[in-house]
């Protein structure tokens, strides 16, 4: 379970890369459109993701839990923001990206950050309970 936790941290790390690569580019001019502010947020939820990465070693609860919920403030949140945004993008299609509607790349982009993020959780939150029911009794 904890290889599969770790798996999930490290693709949210890996799209937190592109998605930071893809914000300095359109700040510099180079890409187009820019970043989204709910993009420069989302790209804070990589410091849950090193606590959770950091806990697994050890088994830290505390830094699993500041992933648990780091992800759902920082991770889940943006990313359904992300989805209200983009809904006029959806219908008039203006802005396009590597001649595609930018909204098809920005949905498929928040569909492969929502599933990594529910799938983080689910493990984050399994990982949890083991470490905690260590050393108690089962009936």
């Amino acid at each position: 379970m904890k290889t599969t936790a770790k798996q999930c941290m490290v693709g949210h790390l890996v799209l937190v890369a592109l998605v930071l690569s893809h914000a300095l580019l359109g700040q510099l001019g180079f890409l187009d459109p820019p970043a989204r502010i709910w993009e420069k947020i989302w790209i804070l939820s990589a410091i849950p993701a090193l606590f959770g990465v950091q806990s697994l070693p050890r088994s830290k609860v505390n830094h699993m839990k500041g992933f648990f919920y780091g992800s759902i403030v920082l991770g889940l949140l943006p990313l359904g923001w992300g989805v209200v945004d983009l809904i006029p993008e959806l219908r008039t299609a203006t802005l396009f990206m590597f001649g595609y509607p930018a909204a098809y790349i920005y949905y498929t982009g928040i569909t492969v950050g929502a599933v990594l993020h529910v799938l983080g959780l689910y493990y984050s939150r399994k990982l949890v309970e083991a470490w905690t029911a260590k050393g108690q009794k089962r009936q």
